[in-house]
């Protein structure tokens, strides 16, 4: 099954002659025909490894779970080339300069983006159009690779030996036994089943090559629903998240790491997912064609949705972990509305990101938020146990609906 890369991540050196034989390259929203192959290309998706492996194969932030595996075997493969030459970190920019990706800084590079042979052209533009909406507002990061998956399961894992191979060309560390599919680690399979999608953060102690992984999937959404739209926005919140923070991990699920304090807890989603969430929504809402009042009714339905049962529970926020039968993203997307209300949005998104790495969590929340955050958090338990209709003041109705109504 031929297999195709879209491309305007330009790279030299090593992998020249791989992509030569084994990939397409072509530049963003360009032909999609011509290629080697199968004139239909592999992408992957979101979600996270089976919790029966032992080790964690990358930092997965999902839209519906958050399980990892991987490997602690830091082992070279035998089988992995050298890198030769230059660095994959090396890049031209669109207008011939070069450039050297470095992570947390905004760059010039695209994503290298891959989509499963039974994956349209037009779901993979479609990923890549919304993708660039949100790095034209957030800063564009890397490096970035995006893998698209359908719903055959053969076509996922050609996808898969492409992703394997991939890397074992960039990294001479990648070890194939560990960081490669396998019977406990299905990569992109288990989203034909499963959809979804996610962001995997591969920056270890013990690979060379540092890369944030971007899934999407066919179903839940499927790219025929407009929520397929501002899941990818989501997505993307969590690269901008995970850009701000340098700290690498072990790749072993036992060990901690200091990543997922910054992002505001191991296993737990509250700030991380009420942040890409309610930002993707917000952005969204902004975009022509979308109805005026789109975020106030989204915001709507997460209330109707969660506020009952969060309050008649007594966990605290951010202690609810992915398992909760409490929705954690849409309380956690109202905590950051609420805070974004209060403090403004840069607070938190230059703000609070921009001192999130240096400072650690507590202490970049209290400098940009005014308060702890305990303190803020007791203020939204406050907040959130109000009448439905007084929270909902938050947003209030566009003057032009209103209006209507009052004209009838």
């Amino acid at each position: 099954m031929g297999i195709i890369l879209i491309s305007r991540f330009t790279m030299e050196g090593a992998m020249k002659n791989y992509l030569a034989v084994l990939l397409c390259m072509i530049f963003l929203l360009g032909s999609l025909s011509g290629c080697i192959g199968n004139d239909e290309s592999m992408e992957s998706s979101t979600d996270e490894s089976d919790d029966s492996s032992p080790t964690d194969s990358g930092s997965d932030t999902d839209s519906g779970s958050n399980n990892t595996t991987g490997t602690t075997d830091t082992t070279n493969s035998t089988d992995s080339p050298p890198v030769e030459d230059d660095s994959p970190y090396d890049v031209i920019c669109p207008d011939g300069t070069n450039e050297t990706i470095q992570w947390g800084n905004v760059t010039c590079a695209t994503p290298v983006a891959f989509k499963a042979a039974d994956v349209s052209n037009e779901t993979l533009n479609l990923t890549l159009e919304w993708y660039n909406i949100a790095s034209a507002e957030w800063g564009n990061f890397g490096p970035v690779e995006i893998y698209v998956i359908g719903n055959d399961v053969d076509a996922a894992k050609d996808l898969e030996d492409v992703f394997c191979e991939r890397h074992k060309t960039l990294d001479e560390n990648w070890n194939e036994e560990w960081d490669c599919a396998n019977e406990n680690y299905e990569i992109f399979t288990r989203y034909t089943e499963d959809g979804g999608a996610a962001i995997s953060t591969f920056k270890r102690t013990y690979i060379e090559y540092d890369f944030m992984m971007m899934i999407m999937s066919a179903k839940y959404p499927g790219p025929e629903e407009d929520d397929y739209k501002p899941v990818t926005l989501h997505e993307y919140f969590h690269i901008y998240q995970h850009s701000h923070i340098n700290d690498e991990c072990t790749g072993d699920s036992r060990d901690s790491c200091e990543r997922d304090a910054k992002m505001g807890g191991e296993g737990k989603p509250w700030f991380a997912e009420g942040g890409a969430e309610f930002m993707a929504q917000s952005l969204y809402s902004e975009q022509d064609g979308v109805g005026e009042n789109y975020l106030r009714e989204v915001m709507q339905r997460k209330l109707e949705m969660s506020q009952e049962g969060y309050n008649a529970q007594d966990v605290p926020l951010d202690q609810l972990g992915f398992d909760s039968q409490i929705n954690v993203y849409d309380v956690g997307s109202w905590f950051v509305a609420y805070l974004i209300h209060h403090e403004g949005e840069d607070a938190f998104v230059k703000g609070f990101y921009g001192d999130l790495d240096e400072l650690g969590f507590d202490a970049a929340f209290e400098k940009n938020f005014n308060a702890t955050k305990s303190e803020y958090l007791a203020e939204f338990e406050t907040f959130y146990s109000q009448p439905a209709e007084d929270v909902m003041a938050l947003f209030p109705e566009a003057s032009s609906t209103a209006e209507d109504e009052q004209t009838e």
